[in-house]
């Protein structure tokens, strides 16, 4: 039986930039030499002479070069997207263009269309209800917060709260709460935020009302909501963050980054030194909130989708070793310069095998919270 794929693409210039590409003529990932036949040339980036393609297409060439006679795949530009076009294929993977990802790159109409598709599509993976969980942080560091995994101390102003109230006296209060809980300082970053974009930081937030009132006026109508975290010192410049990676629910590989390194822990023959305390707490800790997220109405290993990426936090009082859960990410970055590890195949894989349950299936795949 053949399974149809569809594969929801990126726009070539975001990847571009982002400069998270794979040379189509790689020695360790020979697979990739598909990718120079004429029918991929649409999707190919050159960079300094070479061709790259972007994970998203590397997923499908990877695909079909093994298993020509069990697959097609259907890339689906973000100009594509629509409910019919989802409804063609057996799956829909979303792998790097997600709609926190149309949010900031697509127009509004793009967006809600492929908001739209997501919604009305039973064959959207991971579904619609995961990716809707998953993309709102105050959701989900409540949810996590209830499970007594450690996350950072957080207030969230939705757009209900702020517009139902008088500024100054929001403010005003917000801050009495944040001075009552013994916050010197405070960071505020958007639900739909993408890397720094819109996050800001009030040092001394006692003395910091109008700036606070400025911040949320300005952007409290452009997002969902917006969270409030204690600022958490040296987080943001030499604490590590360190991005453990899942696939289908099991632990891969590690990335710790720092604002001047990135790269695997000594435990994964990296060079950033991590005790060995530590980093067992910290294969604990993940895999804890790895099980603790809804799980998926699918068979076997197929409960976790494929890819799940937990950011882990350094530097926060009262916790074990300091460390929290900063963000959790189902579209994250690989960093596939940065490490070895079989990432792309492995991904491949996953989704052959959950193709071939969803080609079975009639109805929607349920989210177990």
């Amino acid at each position: 039986m053949v399974v149809k794929i569809g594969i929801v693409l990126n726009y070539k210039n975001a990847e571009k930039k982002k400069d998270e590409l794979l040379n189509v003529n790689s020695r360790s990932m020979d697979w990739l030499s598909l990718a120079n036949n004429k029918e991929y040339s649409k999707f190919c980036i050159k960079k300094n002479r070479r061709k790259f393609i972007p994970a998203d297409v590397a997923i499908g060439v990877y695909l079909t070069g093994k298993y020509p006679d069990q697959v097609i795949i259907d890339y689906i530009t973000p100009d594509e997207i629509s409910t019919r076009r989802f409804k063609q294929n057996d799956i829909v993977f979303v792998i790097i263009y997600d709609l926190l990802e149309a949010f900031h790159l697509s127009d509004r109409l793009k967006f809600l269309k492929y908001k739209l598709a997501l919604k009305n599509s039973n064959n959207v993976y991971p579904p619609y209800e995961y990716q809707k969980f998953i993309n709102n942080k105050c959701t989900y560091y409540k949810y996590l917060s209830k499970k007594n995994i450690p996350v950072a101390p957080t207030y969230c102003i939705t757009r209900q709260k702020w517009f139902l109230k008088n500024p100054d006296n929001y403010v005003n209060n917000l801050v009495a709460k944040i001075k009552h809980n013994k916050w010197e300082s405070i960071v505020a970053k958007p639900v739909y935020g993408q890397e720094s974009l819109d996050f800001a930081k009030f040092m001394g937030i006692a003395k910091k009302k109008v700036q606070l009132k400025n911040y949320l006026t300005r952007n409290v109508p452009k997002y969902k909501s917006i969270v409030l975290q204690e600022y958490i010192k040296g987080f943001d410049k030499n604490n590590p963050e360190i991005r453990m990676y899942f696939i289908n629910g099991k632990y891969m590989y590690s990335i710790v980054t720092t604002n001047y390194r990135i790269g695997p822990p000594v435990q994964e023959n990296g060079t950033y030194k991590i005790p060995s305390k530590n980093w067992s707490y910290l294969r604990q800790l993940s895999q804890s909130v790895m099980d603790s997220l809804p799980k998926l109405d699918l068979p076997g290993d197929f409960k976790s989708p494929i890819l799940t990426r937990i950011d882990i936090g350094s530097g926060l009082e009262g916790v074990p070793y300091g460390y929290f859960v900063n963000e959790i990410e189902f579209v994250p970055s690989l960093y596939i310069e940065d490490q070895k590890n079989p990432v792309i195949e492995a991904i491949g894989e996953s989704l052959l095998q959950v193709a071939d349950v969803y080609s079975k299936r009639t109805g929607k795949v349920n989210v177990t919270f």
